[in-house]
Formats: structure tokens, C-alpha cells, sequence
């Protein structure tokens, strides 16, 4: 009868070091790969709402810090967690990774995009995507054609107003040159 072996943390690592390390390809591809929420037997701990004063903070950073604003443009989840806005870096984490998978959606999805390019408006809201305003600088991060985006109605300058707090963080996300990156190489995975 065979007998099984252990190992400790330590051997196994040392056997997980002799490892080649993956292709830069694979890599690349694997972190554009939307991760799939799984259901789990514990508790998903309560994510803190977010706040007016949160997006106000943010706001006030990016208005009058050139330093945060270039690291926000550059990479906004760090920027928020280095200034020490975790939470905010939290909820900034959730609708990266969200636009992302929308993007993947949109480049695999032959039927969604017919029905994107048929009615962006109401496609991006049935996919959870709040608010004409959000939708257009959605659109213009995805490098739709400018006719798909003269679909959309025209926006009231006030409207920013009335806003959900979502909206307003997804229209500061999408103002990112690293958002518009990631959105687009998920279009072209």
C-alpha cells in the first residue's frame, strides 16, 4: 500500500521554484480574463456603501492634487489606496473589473453587439451601466464609431446633478487613460 507523502509550506515551495516560470503571453491573457464571482459557503462580508463624501474627497484630489490626478490617470485603485481611501480603492476595484468584463462581453458577444450598435443606450443600461452620462464616455473608452455614439441623446450639462453616486464614480474611472487602456485591450482579446 502506498503511503502519502507531506510536504510543508517550505518544500513545497522550494518545488513550485523549480517551476518555469509562464509564458508573458499566457500571463497577459490571463489577466484580461474576467474573474467569474463563485458562490461560497461564508458569509460575503457587507461592502461599505459608497458616499457622497467619498466621491467629494476624490473630487477635491483630483481638482488640486497634479500629482494624484497623474497617478489616478495612470492607475486610479492604487492612487485611491495610496492616499488612503481603501474603500473608495474598493468600489474603484468592482467597476474596473466590471467595465472590463462588459468590454469582453461586447468583443465575444456577436448578438450584443448588434444590439449595442442598435440601441446603446438602453443595451448599456440592461447591462447595468447607469445614466446617459456615463454611457457616452463608456462608448468613447470602447472606440466605438462616432455614429453609434450619435445614437445617444443629448445630455443636460445640470444632469451631472442628478447623478447615482455610481454614475459620477464611473464618469471620474472612465476620465482614466489606464481605464481606456484595459477597457479596449479586453476588445481586442
Amino acid at each position: 500500500m502506498k503511503q502519502k507523502k507531506s510536504y510543508d509550506d517550505e518544500r513545497l515551495a522550494c518545488l513550485l521554484g523549480l517551476l518555469r516560470p509562464a509564458p508573458v503571453e499566457w500571463v497577459a491573457k490571463a489577466q484580461r480574463i474576467p474573474v467569474e464571482l463563485t458562490v461560497s459557503e461564508q458569509p460575503v462580508p457587507e461592502e461599505t456603501p459608497l458616499t457622497a463624501g467619498d466621491l467629494a474627497e476624490l473630487g477635491r484630489k483630483l481638482e488640486t492634487d497634479p500629482i494624484f490626478w497623474r497617478r489616478f490617470d495612470a492607475d486610479p485603485v492604487a492612487a485611491a489606496e495610496a492616499a488612503g481611501m481603501h474603500e473608495l480603492g474598493l468600489h474603484l476595484r468592482r467597476e474596473l473589473h466590471e467595465l472590463v468584463a462588459l468590454a469582453g462581453r461586447i468583443a465575444r458577444d456577436d448578438a450584443y453587439r448588434v444590439e449595442l450598435a442598435a440601441d446603446p443606450l438602453t443595451a448599456l443600461a440592461a447591462a447595468g451601466i447607469p445614466a446617459a452620462a456615463t454611457t457616452e464616455p463608456l462608448l468613447r473608452a470602447l472606440a466605438v464609431s462616432e455614429e453609434m455614439v450619435a445614437k445617444l441623446p443629448e445630455v443636460v450639462a445640470h444632469q451631472h446633478e442628478q447623478l447615482s453616486l455610481r454614475a459620477r464614480l464611473l464618469i471620474l474611472l472612465l476620465r482614466s487613460t489606464a481605464v481606456g487602456d484595459q477597457i479596449r485591450s479586453a476588445t481586442d482579446a
